[in-house]
């Protein structure tokens, strides 16, 4: 729209006619870039994802001896569930492709290729469904009960799909005896089944918080106790031990690491520990060192897998209970230090164990100084003595009441004077102590 514009000028005189265009320019619409832009992004995910189950399914495979499409390490169950459950099930295309793929390049027909595939990408699918309704999808390894779920219905449920939708494929195909049914499938089921458990939770837990907010001592501690996890492995699966040895349960050296990576670091820590303990641990079995090496390739992995299985549940468990009962203990810390009035704990032996802003405050202390040491120090001197008797009684009957009902109970500051003051206890939830 075009519109007419007069000004006067110093003098007084008109000034000219001036077209001003009131319209706005044209808005190009970006509708159409971000959807191409999304459409890239959502191609370039899907490769990414068909590439990487192709190369860790041709690793697995070349490590095939019952049959030439079954193994018993099959990281791809991992990758293929993690998948489903981060970005959902528009990402079927990708597993199948890339499952098509690796059976293409190994053995069987083009049918029995597509058959296989099918197994496995409906492996997934039913693996995601029954952990998302059931045991809390991406954040299954917030708890042990939901871990506990996971291993059942991922672990040992979903697998069936693939390893009997995969032999029963192979056998119909003509590339596997009836005879062999069973011990095809069992080697199918238990690599699969070993592959959930160990590879989801360490890309998971990874995607849900890559930063490590770390202190150097933190670092250090780390690398100790990694190290000392894979210096354990070498030793036990690295051939070190006479050939005599090799039947001992050397394999249970390597728990305390784990336990250790789950208590002091976490979920994410622990998972990493077992992915670098079982690729050691799987690289001396095929060399046919450590405490699992048979004969037969395929027996001792899986009798490997067996014990990597149940030590990475193990482990996982135990790092949710810790991290649970971490996170619960910041919760009860932040709510005692907001507490408006002054909280002092003291555990079994009267010796205080947390104090908030307020108490501080309130006795002219900071909190290194009372931290440790006997509850008495905030009694008057008079009644020091007869204290302890009294924290006793009511330790062993505790309820809710005031202090030192029917006593003198003010309290005793720092600088060495008593003043006026409510004072109540009752037991705390906690079993170390009680507040007052």
């Amino acid at each position: 729209m075009l519109r007419q514009q007069f000004w006067t000028n110093k003098l007084g005189q008109r000034a000219s006619l001036v077209l001003v265009s009131t319209s706005a320019p044209p808005r190009r619409d970006r509708k159409p870039d971000m959807v191409r832009s999304q459409y890239l992004r959502d191609i370039a995910v899907l490769a990414a994802l068909a590439g990487t189950y192709f190369v860790a399914g041709k690793l697995g495979l070349n490590l095939a001896s019952v049959h030439a499409s079954a193994t018993a390490v099959w990281p791809c169950t991992g990758i293929a569930l993690a998948a489903f459950l981060i970005f959902g099930y528009r990402v079927w295309p990708a597993i199948l492709a890339g499952a098509l793929l690796v059976n293409l390049t190994t053995a069987g027909s083009v049918a029995t290729s597509i058959g296989i595939a099918v197994g496995n990408t409906l492996e997934g699918v039913v693996g995601c469904y029954l952990v998302s309704r059931f045991a809390g999808g991406q954040h299954a390894f917030k708890g042990a009960q939901d871990i506990f779920k996971f291993a059942f219905l991922a672990g040992m449920v979903s697998t069936t799909v693939s390893a009997t939708v995969g032999v029963t494929t192979l056998v119909l195909g003509g590339f596997a005896d009836w005879a062999m049914f069973g011990a095809i499938w069992s080697t199918w089921w238990l690599g699969d089944a070993v592959g959930a458990v160990i590879v989801t939770p360490f890309l998971l837990l990874w995607r849900e918080n890559p930063r490590l907010n770390w202190t150097r001592k933190q670092i250090i501690e780390f690398a100790f106790c990694f190290l000392g996890l894979i210096f354990t492995a070498w030793i036990v699966f690295g051939g070190r031990f006479h050939s005599g040895q090799k039947n001992y349960p050397l394999e249970y050296l390597c728990i305390p690491f784990l336990i250790w990576a789950a208590f002091r670091f976490g979920r994410r820590q622990a998972a990493t520990a077992i992915c670098a303990l079982a690729a050691v641990a799987t690289w001396g079995t095929l060399h046919g060192f450590g405490p699992f090496s048979r004969e037969s390739q395929n027996t001792s992995l899986l009798l490997l897998q067996s014990f990597m299985g149940i030590m990475a549940i193990t482990t996982l468990a135990l790092a949710a209970e810790i991290s649970q009962h971490k996170r619960a203990a910041e919760r009860f810390r932040l709510a005692v230090e907001s507490a408006p009035n002054a909280m002092v704990m003291i555990d079994r032996q009267g010796k205080i164990a947390m104090v908030n802003s307020h108490a501080m405050k309130m006795f002219g202390y900071v909190r290194e100084e009372l931290l440790g040491r006997a509850v008495e120090v905030l009694v008057p001197e008079r009644f020091r003595g007869g204290h302890p008797e009294h924290r006793m009684e009511f330790s062993s009957s505790p309820r809710a009441r005031p202090m030192g009902a029917g006593r003198d109970s003010m309290p005793y500051g720092r600088m060495a004077a008593s003043f006026p003051s409510r004072l109540d206890s009752t037991r705390s939830r906690r079993r170390r102590g009680f507040w007052s």
